[in-house]
């Protein structure tokens, strides 16, 4: 089942310089309750951004980076045809987590999108496109300023 998951604000807004515009423990918890022993695919822009504030790549996940250069890194799956992996994979639980050309380009034939809408103004550079009418909302959970909603394909 291909699944992508993100955070955006209430104008869309989805990145600052390569990192999130905000910082969420509860956000980062539900990106972890839900990923967690998965496969997490990212674009590299992404890959190195979690590595450089962790110092690793996501814990307990396998991380699979969708680049179109040949780049590589330790105990990481690469691939350079997104949708061909998406395609050999679907039958198991991928999530795709970033950046934002990846979940653009790979939104559109997922089966589920995990969305936390934060309802609030950010600073940052990166904002996403993302059309929902062909999704149903099945399930939301609001904690404060945080709406975790869950969407089907229809």
């Amino acid at each position: 089942m291909i699944s992508v998951i993100f955070a955006i604000d209430r104008n869309n807004l989805f990145g600052n310089k390569n990192s999130l515009p905000w910082n969420y423990k509860e956000d980062l918890q539900y990106f972890k309750e839900k990923t967690l022993n998965k496969k997490v695919i990212m674009g590299e822009e992404t890959f190195k951004s979690i590595v450089s504030r962790n110092n690793k790549p996501l814990p307990n996940r396998t991380n699979v980076i969708a680049t179109l250069t040949d780049y590589t890194f330790e105990g990481v799956e690469v691939t350079h045809d997104i949708f061909k992996y998406l395609d050999e994979h679907k039958d198991e639980d991928l999530f795709i987590i970033g950046g934002k050309g990846i979940i653009e380009l790979t939104y559109k034939i997922a089966d589920r999108l995990f969305i936390t809408m934060i309802d609030a103004d950010h600073e940052g550079d990166t904002y996403l496109n993302i059309d929902l009418s062909n999704f149903k909302l099945v399930n939301e959970n609001i904690s404060g300023i945080l709406h975790f909603r869950e969407y089907r394909r229809l």
